[in-house]
């Protein structure tokens, strides 16, 4: 095929495929699908291999870019990184956090989990949590946008299955009262053949997938609608068929209906990973999940492959460049021990700790600091504007890898509000500088 300098579909500038360029990326959380995604499309030969999936399978499944904001969010973003040079927003750009958003929503509306924003002003949602509290991402899953609170002032239902423990919605609506929002609760017969109290989350949705159980449902709630506006479930309408469910309950109930987040997993990372890793295999990439990367191969500055564990045997995988996404203190990218050594256990790249000798100053007095702890707020590592990791020098470590995600230093995922948009900023930023690229 004659290279052209462009994707075929997309219109959108590739590397010269002379180059014969090929990417590992390595760990399947946000910043490494989105990071396999992009070269993917780009042209590049992509081998995703990870241990396990992200952190988006625990996690509610939306985006938080920058919770605190009151107004325009990337606005606000801009004035932050100009006041934290170091924070991973200032070192990727705001033109990466915005093209790393609008990437990532693209990419789920074509895998068929559409995200949603407020795309008049570009602030902030308000979401509701199982336990009745706001939240303020930029962007979420249709089913769960469909919640925001923005100027509503009318009348909440929030609906509940008997004999279920993971949601509350008497709970939920009591918190939300207290903050002057007009909830009340409701509880429903689960569909025939649930067992109730030890049904997990996925297996409700799998069942919610069916219409007769919807339906099911649907006549439950009828007798209850007086005076509602909108209507909260569970995030458990539908697993295979979501959208499908949550139209369907709109439409017979007459009203908006909404997915509140419940306890891990996450079906809305659930879904959105097994649709990427689908996307991604029929782009002909390599997608290995539950295989741990032992090392690094390195020559001189370079990586040159990784060496990867089998059963039986490891396996040696050529690379041209590697994105790290290998994630944090709780996902392994980064570990410990007893002693407060603190180590990145593929390339062995330094890592930054707080100061103090052994763990001694990894926390705080108080569990619930304003700033969070030290071990989660100093910890990670340093990197350059290309996503590069440094040494104690400042000099980046390897010309051909990049760091992305939770493993970087600079900032609290716990506390700081921006998880997500740290996630989807980085890795723009490193496949569009990996790969050379003009446009992604």
């Amino acid at each position: 095929m004659t290279d052209t300098g462009k994707t075929p579909s997309s219109g959108q500038y590739a590397f010269p495929r002379t180059q014969g360029t090929d990417v590992i990326v390595i760990g399947a959380g946000l910043a490494g699908l989105l990071a396999a995604a992009k070269a993917v499309r780009a042209g590049a030969k992509v081998r995703l291999i990870a241990q396990g999936w992200g952190q988006q399978i625990v996690t509610p499944g939306w985006i938080s870019v920058c919770d605190r904001a009151d107004d325009d969010v990337i606005a606000e973003v801009r004035g932050f990184a100009a006041l934290h040079p170091d924070h991973p927003y200032a070192l990727a750009g705001d033109d990466a956090v915005v093209r790393g958003l609008a990437s990532f929503c693209r990419l789920a509306e074509e895998i068929g989990e559409p995200y949603e924003q407020r795309t008049k002003d570009g602030h902030n949602l308000r979401l509701i949590t199982m336990l009745g509290a706001i939240q303020t991402p930029l962007a979420a899953p249709q089913g769960i946008a469909h919640g925001d609170l923005t100027g509503f002032s009318e009348s909440l239902l929030l609906v509940g299955f008997n004999g279920w423990r993971d949601f509350y919605p008497e709970m939920a609506a009591g918190n939300l009262q207290q903050q002057g929002i007009n909830a009340r609760a409701i509880r429903v017969d689960l569909p025939a053949g649930a067992r109730g109290w030890d049904l997990y989350p996925a297996e409700l949705a799998l069942l919610l997938d069916q219409v007769d159980a919807r339906n099911m449902i649907i006549h439950q709630i009828k007798p209850h609608l007086s005076g509602v506006d909108k209507i909260g479930f569970p995030a458990v309408l539908g697993m295979d068929q979501h959208l499908e469910a949550l139209s369907h309950l709109s439409e017979q109930l007459g009203r908006p209906c909404f997915e509140i987040p419940t306890l891990p997993p996450s079906l809305s990372g659930t879904r959105l990973s097994q649709k990427l890793r689908g996307w991604l295999l029929r782009r002909r990439a390599r997608v290995q999940i539950g295989h741990p990367v032992l090392r690094g191969i390195m020559q001189e500055r370079r990586c040159v492959g990784v060496e990867v564990g089998a059963l039986g045997h490891n396996n040696i995988f050529h690379a041209d460049h590697v994105i790290l996404a290998t994630g944090g203190l709780y996902n392994g990218g980064i570990q410990s021990d007893e002693t407060g050594r603190l180590w990145e256990p593929v390339f062995n790249l330094p890592v930054m700790a707080p100061p103090g000798e052994g763990r001694s100053g990894w926390y705080e007095d108080r569990l619930l600091h304003e700033q969070g702890h030290p071990i989660h707020r100093l910890v990670g590592l340093r990197v350059d504007s290309c996503m590069r990791p440094l040494d104690a020098s400042g000099a980046p470590m390897l010309e051909n890898v990049y760091a992305v995600g939770h493993l970087l230093a600079g900032f609290n995922p716990l506390t700081d509000g921006c998880a997500e948009g740290i996630a989807l900023a980085t890795a723009y930023k490193a496949i569009a500088t990996a790969l050379g690229l003009k446009k992604i």
